[in-house]
């Protein structure tokens, strides 16, 4: 069982893995502090699901993005897009193709249309087409498909909790200006 010291040090650490990320992205990381402030079981749980929207194996690197980044824009939480949209650049995603997603998406390369469209109805924004998800599992593969599942719920964990603190702040226009 951790002593007191072990748990202080380990409660710092996260603080200073926290404000590092924020700082690095220049994303407001409070909800996530004032959870840790509140909680840290809570946070300790939370930080569980957190590699949810990060895993990435079979499933191309723009598909993920566009799905995590769609995701965020249903969910309507724009600091947390524009914090994807980072992470996709800094990743090797191509600016064209996020410039393309964030104002002319109707002309995305059908594969990625099928993520975001298939993103936007898990997201509630629609029934989900039996048909999308066969085209996604034929164009990717079943492996894809479920890291695609997961990117899209993983991500979904970042705006419920911030609505649910009472911090959700409202959207933001989203540049890739940076």
């Amino acid at each position: 069982m951790p002593n007191a010291e072990d748990t202080q040090q380990s409660t710092q650490e996260t603080r200073a893995g926290l404000q590092a990320f924020g700082a690095h992205y220049e994303y407001d990381v409070d909800y996530l502090l004032g959870l840790l402030e509140d909680s840290e079981p809570a946070m300790a749980g939370f930080a569980a699901a957190m590699p949810l929207s990060k895993y990435r194996d079979a499933l191309p690197l723009e598909a993920h993005f566009v799905a995590r980044i769609t995701t965020m824009q249903v969910d309507d939480c724009g600091a947390c897009a524009q914090l994807n949209l980072r992470m996709a650049l800094e990743a090797g995603v191509d600016r064209a193709l996020l410039q393309t997603l964030l104002y002319a998406p109707e002309t995305l390369p059908a594969p990625l249309l099928a993520v975001r469209t298939h993103t936007q109805a898990v997201c509630g924004e629609g029934p989900v087409p039996s048909e999308t998800v066969a085209f996604l599992r034929e164009h990717y593969g079943a492996t894809a498909l479920a890291e695609l599942a997961t990117a899209i719920t993983g991500s979904r964990i970042y705006p419920t909790l911030k609505r649910a603190l009472g911090q959700q702040t409202s959207c933001e226009i989203l540049s890739l200006e940076f």
